[in-house]
């Protein structure tokens, strides 16, 4: 045995003691993950006569991660270190967003950006807020713009929308952001019935 031996076994003793300490102190946690609630498809009545491209959604860079974010008073946002998106946000909202336009835009097929693509309607979104609040609110803000298939743009549309919690919780904090973002795809599905 060489004299760096005892020294070796102590300081991998040290090592495992001090690992323990850690855990015991801050015990792993299991993270939750959540994905947007889904919106039930409606069977087509039709061949689609219409495309809309979602072509531009841009999140404000607090957001641009998985995690949930939490405003806990009025100037602090946090995000959640256990409770975090399936995707990152960017993904989940631009799914969401392209089921419930399909759901309500029965003559409209509602597709991502690809390169080839025939001229359609798009749409520009930008996401300003997308968190949960302590005071038992989801919110959801930003502006939105339809740029039609012969390249006019139409006015920007700032939107806001708070949806209270049914109960506490990460859960009920995602539902309630998924009924936002329900609230946001009626509003622009009206718009864009509008258009010729």
């Amino acid at each position: 045995m060489t004299k760096k031996t005892p020294f070796r076994f102590g300081l991998a003793i040290l090592l495992g003691l001090s690992l323990s300490a850690c855990f015991k102190s801050n015990p792993p946690v299991k993270t939750e993950r959540y994905s947007l609630p889904e919106v039930p498809l409606t069977p087509a009545t039709a061949t689609p006569t219409r495309t809309l491209v979602l072509s531009r959604l841009q999140v404000a860079d607090y957001l641009d991660t998985d995690r949930i974010v939490i405003q806990t008073d009025d100037i602090t946002m946090q995000p959640a270190r256990d409770h975090v998106w399936v995707d990152n946000l960017s993904q989940e909202l631009r799914r969401g967003l392209r089921a419930r336009l399909a759901s309500r835009l029965g003559n409209t097929r509602v597709v991502d950006a690809q390169p080839g693509l025939p001229a359609a309607n798009s749409l520009h979104l930008t996401i300003e807020q997308f968190h949960g609040q302590m005071r038992g609110y989801a919110v959801l803000s930003g502006q939105w713009q339809l740029i039609t298939a012969q390249q006019t743009a139409g006015p920007g549309q700032s939107f806001k929308f708070s949806t209270p919690l049914a109960e506490n919780g990460y859960p009920a904090l995602v539902r309630a952001l998924g009924q936002d973002l329900d609230l946001l795809s009626e509003q622009i599905a009206s718009q864009l019935q509008t258009l010729p």
